[in-house]
Order: structure tokens, then sequence, then C-alpha cells
């Protein structure tokens, strides 16, 4: 009863503080992203709050909102984007560990944006969000955008990793435009497949992008890194002929320069057009696909799309300072570990810290739980300052 007590306590101290502030509250239902204005006001700043509804879905230990905040699209101009803050309800009077968690692929369509759906699972309780209520208990902040795209008017820019970085960082910002959030300028990042590639261009852009913010570390799990590579790897595997369409789909956003006719066939745009009507499911209709979808010779060096696709993976961190734990699994097919140790080799020769683990038996979902589990304590020593007691570099 005395829990209960002093959550409500807690809950009315929020309520308070929020009320102080002058944002906007939104609409509910999918109106809070669908009637988003596709203009910007002239003074607007990446991480300003346009407005914001709390969810009923935290964590028994936090309190969480949807949010909807300016960032920089694809075609380099601000635009707003949506994405979660969860803020432990326990009052703090220092600032806060600042997390982010950049999410994995969800799919093109907007009902698909991870705000617009459950944290956690009806059917187990398993959230998307690995660790998510440890990390809350611990005093972190956590923070998560839907990136550019999805969830909000306009097309997804799907896989696109300064954008998903600057994306990531901009809803960092949001957070330290909430006073109840206590954010500090600290911050690590953790995601998994297409969110371990925003981790990766997060260590890369964050001195140039976001120089107030001390990125502490960044944890991979399943990096869907590097683009170019897993083109013609997935052009010889069935089952991921929809993350190539989608892929594509995604990368020629804000990028007139680049024709989808140049790189998909008809088959291939008809499944692009079938992507936008699902999430997940899209990829089983993809893979069954008995005629060629793609033109790999728009792949070859040369072609715009090869220039896009080499730009688009040059993530490796500006500053070798930042270390990283990264995770994969040897029996992922979606992202080979072959792909991921030529991403450690990288890291390694260029000086980064990096403690590779490779489970055994996984596959690409395998990582996702484990290796969430395995960040927390790993991002409280970094937090900590304490120095890498594993590097993979040197062993």
């Amino acid at each position: 009863m005395k829990t209960i007590s002093l959550i409500l306590i807690l809950s009315l101290f929020f309520s308070v503080q929020l009320q102080a502030q002058t944002f906007a509250e939104g609409p509910r239902g999918s109106a809070f992203w669908d009637i988003v204005p596709t203009t910007l006001p002239d003074d607007a700043q990446r991480g300003d709050i346009y407005w914001l509804h709390e969810r009923n879905d935290a964590p028994a230990n936090a309190r969480g909102w949807n949010v909807i905040y300016v960032s920089e699209g694809a075609n380099g101009d601000l635009e707003y984007v949506s994405g979660e803050i969860y803020v432990p309800v326990m009052p703090t009077q220092s600032e806060r560990k600042l997390l982010i968690w950049a999410t994995g692929t969800t799919g093109t369509q907007d009902s698909c944006a991870p705000s617009r759906n459950d944290l956690f699972s009806v059917a187990d309780q398993s959230s998307r969000v690995p660790s998510i209520d440890e990390f809350l208990a611990r005093g972190y902040v956590v923070v998560m955008s839907d990136y550019q795209g999805s969830g909000t008017p306009g097309a997804t820019a799907y896989l696109q990793g300064a954008q998903q970085a600057m994306a990531s960082f901009d809803i960092a910002r949001a957070a330290r435009n909430l006073p109840a959030a206590m954010a500090g300028t600290d911050v690590g990042i953790y995601g998994f497949s297409q969110g371990g590639q925003t981790a990766l261009w997060a260590a890369h852009i964050v001195d140039e992008y976001a120089p107030e913010f001390n990125l502490v570390g960044a944890v991979p799990l399943a990096p869907a890194s590097r683009h170019l590579e897993l083109s013609f790897y997935d052009l010889d595997i069935p089952v991921n002929s929809g993350y190539f369409i989608m892929r594509m789909g995604g990368l020629q956003v804000g990028h007139p320069e680049l024709k989808l006719r140049d790189i998909l066939t008809d088959v291939g745009l008809e499944m692009l057009t079938a992507q936008t009507w699902g999430c997940y499911e899209v990829f089983g209709a993809a893979a069954q696909l008995d005629e060629p979808y793609a033109k790999p010779e728009a792949l070859e060096p040369g072609t715009a799309w090869r220039a896009w696709l080499e730009e688009n993976d040059e993530f490796l961190p500006m500053s070798p300072a930042i270390p990283f734990l990264m995770i994969q699994g040897d029996e992922d097919l979606d992202v080979p570990a072959w792909l991921t140790r030529e991403v450690l080799d990288d890291l390694c020769d260029q000086g980064s810290e990096v403690q590779y683990i490779e489970m055994a038996g996984a596959d690409h979902f395998g990582v996702f739980y484990p290796g969430g589990a395995l960040a927390t304590d790993w991002l409280d020593a970094r937090f900590a300052g304490q120095a890498m007691e594993i590097n993979s570099c040197t062993q």
C-alpha cells in the first residue's frame, strides 16, 4: 500500500512538472502522428518538441511519452519525427544518465512505427526494448526514435545511417528539453540490426552533429552495417529478397538522382508497393518470388546506386576513443557473422576498443534479449568511467 501511495505522489509530481511547461499535448489516437505538419517554423531547432502525450504502458518504475520533435530529414531539411521518452519515477537531485535505444527494422508502413505500438507483447509481456525495465531501475532516461518518415507523414528513410543517428541524438535533445526528465549530457546507445547500424553511425557523427553529448559507449547488436555487401549477399539468399527491396526503397528517399527502376525490376517495384501495406508479413511474400526482382548491374562501380551505398557505409567513428560492445550470432542469415567480423577488424585497425561476443547457435533475433542484458552492466561501467576489461582487438 505504501508503494502504491509513493507512486501516486511521484506521478502527481511529474504532472505538475509537465503542466508548468509550454509543451502542447497532442491528440489521442492516430491523429497524434497523422496530422503533424510538414512545414516547420523558421526558428525550429533540432530537438524541439512539437507535442507529446503520455503512454499508458510504461514500466511500473517509470513514465513514458510519445513525442513529436524536430530532426533533420533525408534531404537535409528539418522535419518532424516521432519517438518515445521514458523517465524513472523516482526523483533525483542530479542529472540522469541518458540512453538511446536504436530500433531495428519494423516495416515502412506508418502503423509499424514503434511509438504507435505497445511497449510490451500482450502474449508474453516481452518488451520490444530489451532490458528497458532494468535500465530505468538503474536511473537511466531511455529515449528512442521511430526515424525519419516512420509513423509521421512522408516516405520512410529506411537504413540511411547518418539520418537515423541524427534522429537518435535529436530525441536525446528532446529529453534534455523536458525538465522532468533531468537528462544529462553523458549518453550511451545500443541498438539491434538497423539500430546496430545507427549505433555505429552515432559514433561517427557525434563530435560534429551533437558535440554537447559525451558518447560513453555504443552497443551494436547484429548490426546491419555494410549495405553494399549486404545487397550482394541478399541477392543470393531468397529469404532476404524483402530486405533488398525495402533497402532500396528507403535509401532512395531524399536522393532524386537515384531511380528505383534502375535497381528494381517490375516485379521488385510491385513488391515495394506491397511493402507499404504491412510490417513483417511482407517478407514472407517477397521470399516466394520466382522471377528476378533486382538489376544487379546497378550496383557495379561507377553507378549512382553504388556511390550512394558506399557513402552510406562510411560509418567508422571519427574518434577511436568511443568503446564498443558488439554482439553477433554465428548462425545469423540476415546479417552474416563474417560481415560483422569485417566491421570488427576495421574498428580495431583504427584503434577503437571493442569487446566482441559471437554467440554460438544464435540467429539474427537470438542476440536481441541476451545482448540487451549484457549491455546493462557494460554501459554502467562506461558511464562510471571504468576502463574496458576485455578488448578483442588486442587478443
